[in-house]
């Protein structure tokens, strides 16, 4: 069927034709869910674009985005292509210069926003911007129109001719958010988007009379934007979630059988289960902390179940899969590493996680796991339209249509990332095992050379110093410098626990990051971690910064990957006093 539609216009049709459901499109409002139906979100959709177009809209012109996923956002999105529209999403939150940056290279003349706190950001950074488009709130400004008056207006001059591009012509242009550096509009083609809608179709089997989907990702990120589609093109209903803070809660009412995550949610999720069983007394806490010790360490595709497996099921795990709404297949986590003991707890207690890789530059995916071919460590094998091949230096470098069309205004930028094969320079490192599968090693920017000439990889040393429960982040430095150091950044919910739980409920809570007792736990599990490197790698110094990372104060990328450039200049001062002396 996927045959059927080569652009995004074509699948918007093909939804139309094909999905019958009172429940397609799904969000929160007022504490409860409000369901679309296919109709209206087609009949919706149609009117968007018809609006558009009286505003004007021209083949090729840019429409931003910036605004919590929703089904507003899938419709804004569709109804941009239908009027001859180029989407251009921007993540909320992000910094002032960034926005400002990519408002005059895109140059957006029309904006959507769908939160009132980034519309004096865009107004004050976006000149050049002729109309705003506001979906749940009204502005007294003369560029601002309110959603729903976009819809009457589309209303009054309904038509169904709308602009059909070509499967080569551009349909989005995203930032890639980077962690230094000029954010670079990463420009893809409907050919891209679809043949990943395709590709996911061949990998992964899904039901549209059984299958739900929960949506937690932000629909900026290519990733869910991409994956939306799928589902949409699989007749899904797709349920919105508005807080991830009450993640438990909308999953336990949804009941979703598949979603689509970042290893950092699922992080949180399982810190949150076993700070539960960490609070619990006697036998329960006994057994549930033998039963995450199993989870974390058994492979469930090399080891055999035994009868121990059987009673934690019982007892612990059979909640644990309940607490997620009790009806999951399976949940693709993507665009960044999923550490192996969260990939085998989550497999253990019966949530199956296929970790996939990819960037947006491919529009993202590049390999995922899936029910019929899944290896934990790695990140499956290549989709079936992908090829993939390590370059002499380990470079992970792929190919195929779902390749980009290049970085808006940057030649240089293009030329550089892709070669005269068509093969894209991910940046990535990589090896490919003797069943084809992939597995990531490292990042290729990300290897720091000390001032002594040794290499050192950061990531490994920074995922090992997450395991300590109070520890959020870490950020190890060691470029250019003489010795491996790190810079700690607190999980305040743990630390708290912590500072009650071992008899300093009295201190305050920088005062008890400061006390011998958090330095002496955080350097003696150092010490351990150390015994475990190679005597290049080994960190000799930790600062602890008593702040949280965070997207807005430009720490932390919208997919919250940490941004070395800014935390070393930000916290320069506590970096050189660990090589002062």
């Amino acid at each position: 069927m996927a045959d059927l539609y080569k652009t995004i216009p074509e699948l918007f049709h093909f939804i139309r034709d094909k999905s019958v459901r009172p429940d397609l499109l799904n969000y929160r409002r007022d504490n409860s869910w409000v369901n679309i139906s296919s109709a209206e979100f087609v009949e919706e959709t149609e009117k968007l674009a018809a609006g558009l177009c009286l505003l004007g809209v021209q083949s090729g012109d840019h429409i931003g985005i910036i605004a919590p996923s929703s089904p507003f956002w899938v419709m804004a999105d569709i109804a941009i292509s239908l009027s001859g529209g180029i989407t251009v999403p921007i993540f909320n939150r992000i910094s002032p210069e960034n926005l400002e940056f990519e408002i005059k290279d895109a140059d957006i003349k029309i904006m959507i926003i769908g939160d009132e706190k980034e519309f004096e950001p865009v107004r004050v950074n976006g000149k050049k911007i002729e109309k705003i488009i506001t979906i749940g709130f009204k502005k007294d400004d003369p560029a601002a129109m309110t959603f729903e008056d976009l819809l009457k207006t589309g209303y009054a001059s309904f038509s169904r001719k709308f602009l059909n591009p070509g499967q080569n012509d551009l349909f989005t242009i995203i930032y890639t958010s980077g962690s230094m550096g000029v954010p670079k509009g990463v420009m893809l083609s409907h050919c891209n988007i679809i043949s990943q809608v395709r590709a996911a179709s061949d990998v992964f089997s899904l039901d549209s009379e059984c299958d739900r989907a929960i949506s937690t990702l932000p629909l900026a990120h290519i990733f869910e934007r991409m994956v939306i589609y799928f589902y949409l093109s699989k007749g899904l209903p797709v349920y919105f979630a508005d807080d991830l803070n009450k993640i438990g809660e909308l999953m336990r009412e949804v009941k979703p059988t598949v979603m689509t995550v970042v290893p950092r949610l699922l992080e949180r999720v399982y810190e949150k289960m076993k700070n539960a069983v960490i609070e619990s007394r006697g036998l329960k806490r006994v057994i549930g902390l033998a039963a995450f010790e199993r989870a974390e360490t058994r492979n469930p595709e090399k080891s055999t179940i035994n009868l121990l497996d059987t009673v934690y099921k019982k007892l612990v795990y059979s909640k644990l899969y309940d607490a997620m709404g009790g009806s999951f297949r399976f949940v693709i986590s993507g665009a960044a590493a999923l550490p192996l003991e969260i990939g085998c707890f989550f497999n253990n207690i019966g949530i199956t996680i296929y970790e996939g890789y990819g960037l947006t530059e491919a529009s993202p995916v590049i390999a995922a796991n899936s029910l019929e071919n899944h290896r934990l460590g790695t990140v499956g094998l290549p989709l079936p339209s992908v090829k993939v091949k390590i370059a002499q230096d380990g470079e992970i470098l792929a190919g195929g249509p779902n390749i980009m069309m290049g970085y808006l205004n940057n030649i240089k930028e293009t030329e550089a990332a892709i070669d005269g094969d068509g093969f894209l320079h991910t940046g990535d490192l990589g090896m490919i095992d003797n069943d084809g599968y992939l597995k990531i090693t490292g990042r290729k920017k990300e290897l720091f050379k000390k001032s002594t000439g040794e290499y050192v990889p950061p990531l490994p040393i920074e995922s090992a110093l997450k395991k300590l429960s109070i520890v959020d982040t870490a950020v190890v430095i060691a470029d250019k410098r003489k010795f491996v150091s790190c810079l700690i950044f607190p999980n305040f919910n743990n630390v708290n626990k912590l500072k009650d739980e071992s008899g300093f409920s009295e201190f305050s809570t920088d005062a008890f990051l400061d006390s011998d007792f958090v330095r002496d736990m955080i350097q003696n599990f150092i010490s351990k971690m150390n015994s475990h490197l190679h005597h290049t790698e080994e960190v000799q110094k930790f600062t602890i910064i008593k702040a949280s990372l965070s997207i807005e104060t430009g720490e932390l990328t919208p997919t919250l990957k940490i941004r070395r450039e800014a935390i070393e200049k930000k916290f320069k001062k506590e970096i050189d006093a660990m090589y002062s002396v």
